[in-house]
């Protein structure tokens, strides 16, 4: 279900519609992007550790910063301009993170962030068009859940479950899964195989590294057969 919370890509029947707005789940590249945080406390260096991790370059603003991020800003992990929150501060921004424990703050940052900018206010999703789910990640498998903005804890305690039951042999998995659907892009598959193929491989008996490694040897004979 789309929700404030929701940043990840689901599979759904139907968009629902809550006040006023339509939340779309998407995943979004953020390597690169310019994105200003405003806020120093808990919520601004979780907001900080995701951008960091997605590749963007970060900048934050404010006077003082947690114990976490003095020491990532001695570091040199971000820019710090230690200075209460300016309209100019956010003007270049693809990204723009209110997290100051001020919801008249985090309103006012959200009223003057670029039209283009993706904004997030960390008080209030439903005030921005960015928002983050709990999720978790096992290779290229990605998994985010959202209860609409119910209860951010009980996201988390499914995602948290969900991780228990897609460990790490799903991770593998998937870039099997991955590496076949590359094979069978090639021409010596038509369509209708191709799409026989995909289907078939989401058996259970393909979960096996065995049987990976026999299909994976199939196909490669099969491009190799057809090519000479």
């Amino acid at each position: 279900m789309p929700s404030r919370e929701n940043g990840g890509l689901f599979a759904m029947d139907k968009l629902e519609r809550r006040s006023g707005m339509v939340w779309v789940p998407v995943m979004v590249d953020l390597d690169g992007k310019q994105a200003v945080v405003i806020g120093g406390g808990k919520v601004a260096a979780r907001r900080f550790r995701l951008l960091q991790e997605a590749g963007a370059c970060v900048t934050v603003v404010s006077p003082h910063l947690n114990d976490e991020l003095q020491d990532l800003a001695q570091q040199r992990a971000f820019i710090w301009k230690q200075k209460t929150f300016e309209p100019e501060d956010i003007r270049q921004a693809d990204v723009v993170i209110a997290a100051t424990n001020d919801p008249e703050t985090n309103s006012r940052i959200v009223a003057h962030a670029p039209a283009k900018a993706l904004v997030n206010d960390a008080g209030h999703a439903g005030n921005g068009n960015l928002a983050f789910p709990a999720f978790f990640q096992k290779g290229r498998l990605s998994i985010s859940v959202s209860t609409a903005g119910a209860s951010p804890k009980l996201a988390s305690k499914i995602a948290n479950e969900l991780s228990e039951h897609y460990d790490t042999n799903y991770a593998q998995y998937v870039d099997f899964l991955y590496e076949c659907r590359q094979l069978l892009k090639q021409p010596q598959f038509s369509a209708s195989e191709k799409s026989e193929w995909l289907e078939k491989l989401l058996g259970e008996a393909y979960r096996q590294p065995e049987k990976q490694q026999e299909i994976l040897s199939f196909f490669h004979s099969r491009i190799q057969g057809n090519t000479r």
